[in-house]
């Protein structure tokens, strides 16, 4: 039975980010494995010649499946698994989740040729070909946006929010109530869009945590270029420069192994207010 997908307070799109950090702590070694071993398969993938693209397309919603599997085995406490990760291949849950990477493919198509139109109308190809200054090619981009080009970059933007809300819950669907891959991205993109404001306070936290994180960036980018600049030394110009480079590098990692799970259990975590059909979730009092 399709269940409807039901609307619910605004502040539950903080509280799925609380969800997603309980659900990471409840087994983090296994989660920051899991996250490396994605990460491991995605590069082979992507190095795979002319077709590594089109997989990893393919299998995204496949290798998200299994981490919606792993989040609702520590719901029932069952314990999280590497081998969750590749669930979504087993049983009849596997072609329903590539045909919904056959059909982000076909968006991403549309979305990368809508995107060319936007830059070709955003550029004078007439002034282009009549570049003398050596920075003309920095001033040219905004010298020659037109109304045009604007217009398909804000409808690029909406296509990939689109994108978005079609795929968010779209692979949990399929995979825990054996919803039909098409009827699971309507299901999906319905959900987001009448929980708007629980999605906004949501994606908030996102550009807030953006916003930290580019001044703590800067921050120690400007105290390790200060202290090379003082050096007055090319080598310790050097050096400094590149351990900044291994530091920021580090902190990424560490950053998409921790953020990742706890992402992933905030997904998880909306999919249960919103568009699951659990008894204990239809009446769970945060709805409204």
């Amino acid at each position: 039975m399709i269940v409807e997908p039901r609307v619910v307070q605004a502040g539950r799109g903080f509280a799925w980010w609380g969800e997603g950090w309980r659900i990471f702590m409840s087994s983090p070694g296994t989660w920051i494995l899991m996250i490396i071993v994605y990460g491991i398969l995605t590069v082979l993938v992507n190095i795979v010649p002319f077709v590594g693209t089109v997989g990893q397309s393919l299998l995204t919603p496949v290798f998200v499946a299994g981490f919606m599997i792993g989040c609702r085995a520590i719901e029932r406490g069952e314990g999280l698994r590497v081998s969750h990760l590749f669930e979504g291949f087993q049983g009849p849950r596997f072609v329903p989740l590539l045909i919904i990477g056959a059909v982000n493919l076909g968006l991403v198509i549309v979305l990368f040729l809508v995107s060319g139109a936007g830059m070709l109308g955003s550029f004078g190809l007439g002034q282009l070909s009549t570049l003398s200054n050596p920075m003309d090619p920095f001033a040219a981009p905004l010298q020659a946006m037109t109304v045009t080009g604007l217009f398909i970059l804000l409808l690029v933007l909406v296509l990939a929010t689109v994108f978005a809300m079609l795929n968010w819950f779209a692979p949990a669907l399929v995979a825990l109530r054996g919803v039909t891959p098409i009827e699971a991205m309507k299901l999906s993109f319905v959900s987001c869009l009448r929980n708007w404001l629980p999605f906004l306070l949501y994606g908030l936290v996102v550009v807030v945590a953006g916003i930290v994180m580019t001044i703590a960036v800067v921050v120690v980018a400007f105290l390790f270029g200060g202290g090379a600049i003082m050096s007055g030394s090319i080598e310790g110009a050097i050096s400094t420069f590149l351990g900044l480079f291994v530091m920021l590098f580090a902190a990424a990692m560490l950053f998409a192994v921790i953020v990742g799970p706890i992402t992933i259990g905030s997904v998880y975590a909306g999919f249960k207010d919103t568009v699951d059909d659990d008894d204990a979730t239809v009446t769970n009092p945060a709805y409204r």
